[in-house]
């Protein structure tokens, strides 16, 4: 009875001793066997060190604790959203990632999109530990760099693309620093607005600001209406004006050509000429008078009608 019971317990110790090198076998298989997918990069360590970088494919490696495997995505467009405010607390003044101060010293809340890739594995891996954290540790210290350096007004109304802007380089600068192996993408401001306590006030200054444009683009309006009449009776008034000094240029040049041409008659014949011109002026100074040329060198008087 009691090798019956000896046999039973070693049967039991088999199977134990079979099923733990089942279970030994199979964790071997499986972890020596990883697939890279496209558009992702494989770093093979072996005893923590890294030994390869391994491309899109299945792939063998020793068991762990041997060789290690980090599969990263490097095509991937990573989305951090930062800030975001929570509209039941608008008014609790804390230390909230969405409350900067600005360069006029007022509160603005601010909702971020910042889009980031893997650009280095080695360094996203290795330099940093927790990077995703300690991005968005950047991306806080950076936000309320760039806020400070903005008036209030501006950050609510026409300063959010240049924020954006500036925030992303301001960024990646120190991300470069850290050599972190991430690259900026773009930065998105979602959404930027004063406590709540003080938004009616923004709002209507925001509402100010939009008449002034709306009475800017009508004047400029009423400016590009007028401004081609006006120009088409200046440009009327210069062509008369040239028309007429035209005029008067060919007037005096054609009382020059006569002058000139009654000077040559003067010079060849004086008497005759003065005689003519005395006649002609008689004409116009006395219209419809008779006209007599009395000869006086003679003893009789002899006079022609000139008209």
């Amino acid at each position: 009875m009691i090798k019956i019971n000896q046999i039973f317990k070693l049967i039991n110790y088999t199977r134990l001793l079979v099923t733990l090198i089942i279970i030994i076998i199979t964790f071997i298989i499986f972890s020596s066997i990883y697939t890279v997918k496209d558009g992702e990069v494989g770093i093979l360590r072996t005893f923590g060190k890294v030994t390869e970088y391994t491309k899109p494919g299945l792939h063998l490696k020793f068991p762990y604790p041997i060789q290690e495997i980090d599969v990263i995505n490097i095509t991937r467009t990573n989305i951090i959203e930062f800030g975001l405010i929570d509209t039941e607390n608008l008014n609790n003044i804390g230390n909230h990632e969405s409350q900067s101060i600005t360069k006029d010293n007022g509160i603005v809340l601010t909702n971020l999109m910042v889009e980031w890739k893997i650009m280095d594995p080695y360094a996203y891996l290795f330099n940093i530990k927790n990077p995703e954290y300690v991005l968005r540790s950047i991306i806080n210290s950076c936000l309320k760099s760039v806020i400070g350096k903005n008036t209030i007004d501006y950050i609510l109304t026409d300063g959010k693309i240049h924020i954006a802007n500036s925030l992303k380089e301001h960024i990646q600068r120190e991300l470069k620093n850290y050599n972190f192996g991430i690259e900026i993408i773009g930065v998105k401001i979602l959404d930027a607005r004063p406590p709540e306590d003080i938004k009616h006030a923004f709002e209507a200054v925001a509402d100010a600001i939009e008449k002034k444009d709306t009475l800017i683009n009508k004047a400029e309006e009423y400016r590009n209406k007028k401004i081609p009449a006006i120009e088409g009776e200046a440009s009327r008034i210069i062509k008369e004006a040239e028309a007429y000094g035209q005029e008067r240029i060919n007037k005096a040049k054609s009382e020059t050509e006569i002058f000139n041409s009654l000077y040559e008659e003067y010079r060849m014949n004086k008497e005759v000429t003065k005689t003519r011109m005395l006649i002609e002026t008689l004409e116009e100074v006395l219209p419809g008078a008779n006209i007599y040329i009395v000869d006086t060198k003679e003893n009789t008087i002899n006079y022609i009608p000139i008209q």
